[in-house]
């Protein structure tokens, strides 16, 4: 689908100055042997795709056969794709690349027969249909381009602002005929939704994201909740709060408004807001409400929420930096999920599944096994010891993976370089640490996440795992 009107999107809506880095992206899961794509993207200081650009980018010694130079050449933005690249070899890799005599490396790639695909998409972009910082923002052409081919995701949401009068039908149109223009699966895929703020008390702000085309957007802000939001919409619509403890918009939630799992299964905890995953943790939103309404509270009243993340970018800047305003300045966030094929139904489906997880700056993979399921799982605990298992791997040094009980760490594992294992059994009595019944849970309970911390500053939460006691 790249062709020269993708490429003169990039180059009049954000062209980027002299390059500082570059970005290589590959897929996270590949069979060996298998044809893959490598995507390239030469970026400014502030990750717009340079088009001062005349170096070539060269592959170093690795694992992946089939790659070759790459010239780029000034007035055109730094932005390739390499074809039929594969790697033999089964294991952790990472494909690497000189420009300008400095060397970059890709994402992690886990070359496996049966690991199940993971596709990384960002959920939350707004547009100029926002109108909330139109000299900073771009349009939906660039939101879904620079996503596909700056960025490299797989999947992405342009969830624009419709409250407040913010959008009427005339724009919601637009936004939906844009999704599906640039749908494309399996190669790309378009998620349909938006944002609508709700009061502070009543669940704050919140995106809504839908299996599938919606007629017209659902606006409850002026006397609504999160749970007459939900039961407005259609049921194939799921609703999701974002910067829980954003002064004046707050998130908390109670048993009245909460609408339940199946509308609300997860949660963003982190975004370029910053992260909310728990109170003095050290990239929290600027001058942050104090709760309860962060991501450990909403758990800890008996929420079965799993983690998502996004930008929430002001600069339509998909899982990067841009120009945003000045308190959106933490790293953009990204959300992994597992599906056997890409289309939005299987990112839809894995985010009411809960099977996804959260990232703020790099593609971190988790390979786990938490007490006997994956993430995302509530499960009944036999009373025996419960085992932990994980393979994590990210671009920079992981610093350490910890083990979230409850809202404890309890168990900490030191980096040694760009992967961890994981292996830990709590053999703690449960009964003793539950939370008692309460939310949606009938029966004391327990949960656990894990949460890497790499030395970029890169984070990633798994979603949690229940236990009910």
């Amino acid at each position: 689908m790249w062709d020269s009107l993708c490429e003169r999107i990039l180059a009049v809506e954000a062209p980027g100055g002299p390059v500082e880095r570059l970005t290589i992206v590959a897929p996270s899961v590949v069979r060996p042997g298998e044809a893959l794509s490598v995507r390239l993207a030469g970026l400014d200081a502030k990750a717009y795709p340079s088009v001062e650009c005349d170096g070539v980018a060269r592959p170093v010694d690795g694992p992946a056969r089939g790659l070759g130079e790459v010239a780029f050449e000034t007035r055109r933005p730094a932005v390739a794709s390499i074809e039929s690249v594969t790697i033999v070899e089964e294991g952790w890799h990472r494909i690497g690349f000189e420009l300008g005599g400095r060397e970059f490396l890709s994402n992690p790639v886990h070359c496996s027969p049966d690991a199940r695909r993971i596709f990384w998409g960002d959920p939350h972009v707004h547009t100029v249909l926002s109108r909330c910082n139109p000299t900073q923002c771009r349009s939906l052409d660039f939101c879904f381009v620079g996503a596909r081919w700056m960025s490299g995701l797989d999947w992405v949401c342009a969830a624009d602002h419709v409250s407040n009068t913010r959008s009427d039908k005339g724009k919601w149109e637009a936004q939906r005929r844009a999704v599906r223009v640039f749908d494309d699966p399996p190669h790309f895929a378009t998620l349909p939704g938006y944002e609508a703020s709700l009061q502070g008390g009543a669940g704050g702000d919140n995106n809504v994201y839908c299996r599938d085309d919606l007629e017209d957007f659902v606006d409850h802000y002026e006397e609504g909740n999160t749970r007459t939001l939900a039961e407005a919409l259609p049921e194939d619509c799921i609703v999701v709060p974002h910067h829980t403890t954003r002064p004046g918009k707050h998130g908390e939630l109670s048993d009245a408004i909460y609408p339940g799992p199946e509308r609300m299964p997860v949660v963003e905890i982190h975004s370029k807001w910053g992260t909310g995953e728990f109170p003095g943790n050290p990239n929290a939103l600027h001058k942050p409400h104090e709760g309860p309404s962060y991501a450990q509270d909403l758990l800890g009243q008996g929420y079965p929420l799993g983690f998502i993340a996004g930008t929430d970018t002001h600069a339509t800047m998909p899982s990067s930096f841009g120009d945003d305003s000045e308190h959106i300045d933490r790293l953009p966030g990204l959300t992994a999920i597992r599906a056997d094929r890409l289309s939005r139904a299987a990112v839809y489906d894995a985010m009411l599944d809960r099977d996804c997880w959260g990232t703020s700056l790099e593609r971190i993979i988790m390979e786990e096994g938490m007490a006997g399921g994956r993430m995302g799982r509530v499960l009944a605990w036999d009373g025996e010891p419960r085992a932990f298992v994980a393979q994590v791997a990210a671009e920079s040094n992981i610093v350490r993976v910890d083990i979230v009980r409850n809202g404890e760490d309890v168990h900490a594992v030191v980096g040694d370089g760009w992967r961890a294992d994981v292996a830990w059994t709590d053999e703690d009595d449960l009964a003793q640490v539950a939370f008692p019944p309460r939310g949606w849970f009938e029966r004391p309970f327990v949960y656990y996440y894990l949460r890497v911390t790499c030395a970029s500053g890169a984070q990633a939460w798994s979603s949690p795992v229940w236990l009910t006691v």
